[in-house]
Formats: C-alpha cells, structure tokens, sequence
C-alpha cells in the first residue's frame, strides 16, 4: 500500500470505528505521543475509542501528505461535536464531559515513520501542538485538569 493510502485508510478506519482494522496497520513496535507522554499501539487506540465516543461525528480529511522515504508529514482537518462524555483516554486521567462544542475545520501536522507498510511512530509536527491537545482546547477543555497523574 502506498503512503498517502496507509495514511488515510488510518484515519477514515478510526472514524468509522474500525478500530481492529485501524489496529493493523500499525507495527507491533508502534509509539507515539500523546498529550505529551510516550504510548504504545494499545494506548494509542483506545484513546482514539475514547474521543470517538465522545464526539460520535469526529471526521478526519487527510488534506495532504508529503513523503521521502520512510517519513511523512500528514495534515489533517478535523471536525465534529463533543456531544458526549468522552471516557478517560488513558489510565491516570478522569472522564472530560460533554462540551457541545462544535470543532469544524482544526488543521494538524503529524509525522508519520513508516518501515514494512505499517506505521511505526506518530508524533505531533514541530510547530504544533498536538492533535489531541489541539482538538481538546478547541473544545474549551483544560485537558491538564483530568489528569490524575
């Protein structure tokens, strides 16, 4: 599967709630980050679970994606209503209520490093500042304030 492919099929499985295939496409070694700590493939999609149950419209467009070898930088636009509660994205944070907020068009980079066809590590581009803290402050959530640790 080529680049671009891989990297939406990703994020239209995860907005679709195809998580185990979402989950495949990931390597075994996978790593990411997320809200600034380091987190395995398990992790990574059950936050993902969690913020898909807590805004049931979240799309994710892949506006472009730019690769050279086994690197790509990815934008994406997202949108959606947090019309739910969203449950803990991961052990040591607290649920996040439902905001009603609606988030239409939030512009992201992320870098994506690819090896065997499967994506080994996401991580937030430079200059931003995090998919998930992004859409979270979008959303008019201070995200600090459901971490337990």
């Amino acid at each position: 599967m080529n680049t671009n492919n891989l990297i939406k099929e990703i994020f239209t499985d995860i907005e679709a709630g195809k998580f185990d295939k979402a989950n495949a496409l990931l390597a075994d070694n996978f790593r990411a980050v997320l809200l600034g700590k380091e987190v395995n493939r398990p992790i990574y999609m059950s936050a993902y679970r969690s913020l898909l149950q807590g805004m049931p419209d979240l799309k994710f467009d892949v506006l472009s994606v730019r690769s050279a070898g086994g690197r790509a930088t990815a934008t994406l636009k997202l949108s959606g209503t947090n019309s739910r509660a969203i449950p803990a994205l991961m052990k040591g944070w607290h649920e996040m209520p439902a905001t009603n907020t609606r988030i239409d068009g939030l512009i992201t980079d992320l870098e994506i490093i690819l090896k065997d066809d499967k994506i080994e590590e996401i991580r937030n581009a430079q200059h931003t500042r995090g998919l998930f803290a992004s859409l979270l402050e979008n959303l008019d959530m201070n995200y600090k304030k459901f971490r337990v640790n």
